[in-house]
């Protein structure tokens, strides 16, 4: 940390939780920076969107988060307590209601209150010890929180926070960086996704991309504009990390939490798997072994039950049987499962309806977040972040069907990268051989851009490659020759392609639980395995070489 004559320098930490979260699903994370790092970095668990607040979309509930860190900056730069803010919102409507007399309401908040009563109590002594000065940010995010987290750093962007206060780490845990929504190739989720898009509100339509933020792109694809405030403010940040799930997490697949185009780990047992030596959960190298392989693992292991006796092979399968499991939902589920879809819904509808109506007035008359919407794509301030390939580019999917004289159909994906300067015409296609869904090749029959791309572009492009040489190749990975790409939409696959502008230290986690999604920050006691702990102690140990530098 950073210091001189007059201040000493401090690395603040802010956590967020995700959807329906509250500070208390970070607490273990919190508690683990204080127990490897003690006090070389300050950590705050962020309070301002929890429960039904995360609801609201992550402009709204990043617009309250900004508002907090500056108000949690107040606080430490003021000489107060940071840990005596928590629970302050609370209290606050408590007393309220126990006041027997009205009094006139204020705009000031319960932190600036805070901040204003410690920078009186400290003021005896400023002359003669030195003032505490944030000099260095980092953010942790853990699912919806860590979308939450990259819209508010576009926000601290815009207003020059960076400017004063050097980004460190920003680090995302179980994000659903390309949204939540499924391809339609099932019942259930054609159902998920419609409930998901209109009970949970505004964040809801966000990360099922059918929100309209600016010219109708939905609010994540706009963050992730190589461009634009959001991603450059990510560009400042020393290291950026994420952490995802490959089994058991069914709130956020590993493909959205690591905004890859594919998944190697839909079958885990025919990838052989190197882990960490340090951490249990963490996944150092993989090697996809392939169907045959699997089959051949299959057929070693019958030959070793049918070695067995009889009653060997019965007792083997016995245990294998969850009992408690199957007992519990056996016994209670009839009764249990229904009660609970129809509070849950009951609960969720209400809270959604409420976030609508509560939302309304700040969508339409919040002069920050138009601030942040008409600046957004960074037409203003493009220069600040360093040229890459990607620099003036924005990606745009589009999909031509090409007919051969055997009346047979073969289907290519082309990106094709427009420039961003419009005095320029100039554009370049490639192509990536990707499944089309159903749906995309509707919408690309009426698209202008895609009948503007003749068949004699299409052999063009190819090359004239035969069919079978134009096998799909996962672009996230490319070295995985017969890895298929998932169905994923094409605002899915630009927002993939943005991000991965940008260098990331993917970490890889195998949490063998029922509930990965809260074992991989250890959200409550119950969902605490090795696994998860690991995960997050290895979160923690990043900062290990940056608590004190520059």
């Amino acid at each position: 940390m950073t210091s001189d004559a007059t201040h000493e320098g401090v690395h603040l930490v802010i956590l967020h939780h995700g959807l329906w979260g509250n500070v208390n699903h970070v607490r273990f994370i919190a508690e683990q920076f204080k127990q490897r790092l003690g006090d070389r970095i300050l950590v705050y668990r962020a309070q301002a969107n929890e429960s039904a607040l995360t609801y609201d979309g992550v402009d709204i509930c990043g617009q309250r988060l900004v508002q907090e860190i500056h108000s949690v900056i107040k606080v430490i730069e003021a000489g107060g307590n940071i840990e005596e803010m928590k629970g302050q919102k609370h209290k606050s409507k408590k007393s309220k209601k126990d006041q027997s007399t009205a009094t006139a309401p204020t705009k000031t908040t319960d932190q600036e209150s805070l901040a204003s009563g410690a920078a009186s109590t400290t003021s005896s002594t400023a002359s003669t010890t030195r003032t505490k000065k944030v000099t260095q940010f980092s953010f942790l995010g853990y699912s919806l929180g860590g979308l939450i987290g990259r819209f508010a750093m576009g926000i601290l962007e815009l207003e020059g926070f960076f400017e004063k206060v050097k980004p460190m780490y920003f680090v995302t845990m179980a994000t659903p960086h390309l949204g939540i929504r499924k391809p339609p190739k099932t019942t259930w989720s054609k159902v998920f996704n419609f409930l998901s898009s209109r009970m949970l509100s505004r964040s809801g339509e966000q990360m099922q991309l059918i929100d309209d933020y600016i010219g109708g792109k939905p609010v994540l694809l706009v963050m992730s504009d190589p461009a634009g405030i959001f991603v450059q403010a990510l560009a400042k940040f020393k290291r950026r990390a994420i952490y995802c799930n490959v089994a058991n997490d069914r709130s956020v697949p590993f493909w959205t939490a690591s905004f890859s185009d594919a998944d190697p780990f839909t079958e885990l047992e025919t990838v052989e798997i190197q882990y960490s030596s340090g951490y249990s959960s963490l996944i150092e190298s993989f090697e996809p072994q392939g169907i045959e392989e699997l089959s051949r693992k299959r057929e070693a292991q019958l030959k070793e039950l049918e070695s067995l006796s009889f009653s060997e092979r019965t007792s083997l399968r016995l245990k294998a049987i969850p009992w408690r499991r199957y007992a519990f939902f056996g016994i209670l589920g009839p009764i249990l499962i229904p009660v609970w879809i129809v509070i849950a819904t009951s609960t969720i509808s209400v809270q959604g309806y409420n976030s609508r109506r509560r939302t309304k007035p700040m969508v339409d008359t919040n002069p920050e977040l138009d601030r942040v919407r008409d600046e957004a794509l960074g037409t203003k301030s493009s220069d600040t972040v360093p040229p890459s390939p990607s620099r003036h580019r924005r990606l745009s999917l589009q999909r031509t069907v090409s007919h051969t004289n055997n009346d047979k159909s073969k289907t290519t994906t082309h990106i094709t990268t427009f420039q961003n300067d419009t005095q320029s015409d100039s554009s370049v296609t490639l192509t990536i051989n990707e499944p089309t869904p159903a749906h995309a090749k509707q919408s690309s029959s009426t698209s202008p851009q895609s009948s503007a791309l003749s068949e004699s572009t299409v052999e063009t492009v190819t090359g004239g490659v035969s069919e079978e040489d134009q096998a799909p190749i996962s672009y996230s990975f490319p070295h995985l020759k017969q890895l298929q790409p998932l169905g994923l939409l094409p605002v899915q696959v630009e927002i993939s392609r943005n991000l991965n502008t940008l260098d990331w230290k993917k970490n890889i986690i195998h949490i063998e639980a029922m509930n990965a999604h809260a074992s991989i920050v250890v959200r409550e006691n119950r969902f605490s395995n090795d696994g998860g702990i690991a995960a997050v102690q290895h979160a923690v140990d990043m900062f290990k070489d940056d608590g004190e530098d520059e």
